[in-house]
């Protein structure tokens, strides 16, 4: 008996990458809510992205080659997205930061001619929310502080720099 529901293709995803594996994202880039569409209040459900990047040859590719939307649950995004890949592949989800989830949704903006207002301007903001999170991660991990080179600056220009204060 072949396998119904999420067990038709969780089966197909691998829990650690290995290689051959597709890459894919599913992320809720539209919260469910109470909107107001064409002067009544419409209750609308989540909706997930869902992305994925064929197993790379050489380098990582930054293009996705299927980019989806699923409602009202992460495994209606799966389904969709494994339609797009071929019967036998096997799919790893990445993490929020190993992909550009961003990137996608304007992909999925760009081209899905289908969507409604409330879901365009929700992927805008989703799409905002990621790029805030991207600067936000750069600011945190990345600088060039060399405490090394600060206290040779400060010798040279005679600064305090109130690193030796207790």
């Amino acid at each position: 008996m072949e396998p119904t529901g999420p067990a038709r293709f969780t089966r197909r995803l691998a829990a650690r990458f290995e290689p051959g594996c597709w890459i894919g994202i599913v992320v809720r880039a539209i919260p469910a809510a109470e909107r107001a569409i064409d002067g009544a209040t419409v209750r609308t459900p989540d909706h997930f992205l869902g992305a994925a990047w064929a197993p790379a040859a050489g380098a990582p590719v930054r293009w996705p080659d299927a980019v989806v939307i699923g409602s009202p649950a992460a495994d209606n995004a799966l389904a969709e997205l494994f339609r797009h890949l071929p019967a036998d592949a096997r799919l790893h989800l990445a993490g929020a930061d190993d992909v550009d989830a961003a990137l996608a949704a304007e992909i999925l903006l760009a081209a899905d001619r289908n969507l409604e207002g409330y879901q365009r301007d929700a992927l805008a903001a989703f799409i905002g929310a990621q790029r805030a999170r991207v600067r936000e991660t750069i600011a945190r991990r990345y600088t060039d502080r060399d405490d090394g080179f600060e206290r040779f600056r400060a010798a040279i220009l005679g600064e305090d720099t109130g690193r030796d204060r207790g």
